[in-house]
């Protein structure tokens, strides 16, 4: 029986997918802890949220059910039990130094309703913010140049980042940067307590040692998986995610081994689906530039193998199809792709086959594929660009048609 969560393609009509509306946490980012905070600007709340909202409205405009990570959260919240187990798990997943600092915070949460309390975790917590609960704390009193006891949460926009949706199940994501480890709760206690989700399996979760995100992971159909390699999976973690969907169906997962470095960050900022027989690509896949293997098998019952073809053809082997083809991010110039690469020009959100939501700013890309004969939304990307994600770095789909 089909549940809520229903997404066997990258490409099939969007019909339910999960946003964050960028909040005060983004207003906590300071040039001096880019790197600690994983974010490479400041961008301006208003203008991000303005911007934000039309991203929101195409996908509404287009049919989508938009929902929103905050609303789903304080619903689940409304349980007061679940609250304060929610504080605990929360202030465990902090890694917090120090009984007295970890008690405090856990004095400071527990008084909140469910609206303040998602304010409170996805801002952090600043000195100043525990005075009341913890006067005399010895940690306290000694000065840090540091703002923060806890972080703020400026990356929790990118809810594709966090999990993701695979068949009828979810991947709730085991984060490789220590400073998003805490977004995953958000989705845990939504899978594990929301009505939406309560016939939706759980394909893996944030407890596991093995790195996975979301951004590295592509369902190309009901069959076939691509899952990106590098930075922030782990070869452990699509071993055991292959164990779990080969035996609800899945045959075959496309391993692409991209290089370890922010720029190749994610799967999708190299390469997206965007038709039944289009992918738009970084020049790096276009030409190959790393290895690609096909993992099969059953599970307990593995096998891998290194694929020779261009990609072209592992796609096109994979979907069954005679040929795809490329719309090559940047056309092949060097400067143009490098430009619109940093600015997502290949991290689409494909919302029907065909049509997708882009950033406005990549001109040369955007032309490319409205001259492949694709639809092509766009969205402001002067503010939201500034976290280095793009449109499908930004929405977690749920629920789409099945394709054929």
């Amino acid at each position: 029986m089909k549940g809520f969560v229903n997404q066997f393609s990258e490409i099939g009509k969007l019909n339910a997918v999960l946003l964050h509306r960028p909040g005060i946490e983004i207003d906590q980012v300071t040039p001096d802890f880019f790197e600690e905070m994983l974010i490479d600007d400041t961008p301006y709340l208003p203008a991000a949220q303005r911007d934000h909202d039309v991203f929101a409205k195409v996908l509404a405009d287009s049919g989508a059910r938009v929902l929103y990570l905050d609303q789903l959260f304080c619903e689940v919240m409304a349980d007061d039990a679940l609250r304060m187990r929610y504080i605990d798990d929360f202030v465990v997943e902090s890694e917090i130094n120090g009984d007295d600092i970890r008690e405090a915070i856990r004095e400071y949460l527990r008084p909140m309703q469910p609206k303040e309390l998602f304010r409170a975790v996805s801002k952090g917590v600043r000195p100043r913010d525990l005075e009341r609960v913890a006067p005399r704390s010895v940690t306290l009193s000694v000065r840090d140049p540091y703002p923060f006891v806890l972080d703020p949460m400026p990356n929790i926009y990118f809810t594709r980042d966090t999990s993701v949706c695979i068949g009828h199940g979810m991947v709730v994501c085991s984060m490789s940067m220590r400073s998003r480890r805490r977004e995953t709760l958000f989705l845990r206690y939504i899978h594990d307590f929301h009505p939406l989700f309560k016939d939706s399996p759980l394909w893996y979760d944030n407890t596991v040692p093995y790195i996975i995100e979301g951004g590295d992971v592509l369902i190309l159909s009901d069959k076939v998986l691509a899952v990106g390699c590098g930075e922030r999976t782990s070869i452990a973690a699509v071993e055991m995610l292959a164990n779990k969907v080969f035996a609800e169906g899945f045959e075959r997962i496309l391993v692409f081994n991209n290089p370890k470095s922010r720029q190749f960050m994610h799967l999708d900022v190299l390469c997206t689906m965007i038709d039944t027989d289009k992918f738009l690509t970084h020049p790096c896949i276009y030409d190959k530039q790393f290895d690609v293997y096909e993992l099969t098998g059953k599970p307990g019952a593995l096998r891998i193998s290194i694929t020779t073809d261009p990609v072209d053809r592992v796609f096109a082997r994979a979907l069954n199809l005679p040929a795809v083809r490329f719309v090559e991010m940047g056309g092949g110039d060097p400067i143009v792709a490098a430009r619109e690469h940093w600015n997502m020009g290949s991290n689409s959100l494909t919302i029907a086959p065909g049509s997708v939501v882009v950033y406005d700013r990549n001109d040369v890309t955007n032309e490319l594929l409205a001259r492949a004969g694709v639809r092509v939304h766009t969205v402001p990307a002067a503010e939201l660009v500034r976290g280095r994600g793009g449109p499908r770095c930004m929405s977690m789909a749920i629920n789409r048609d099945d394709i054929g």
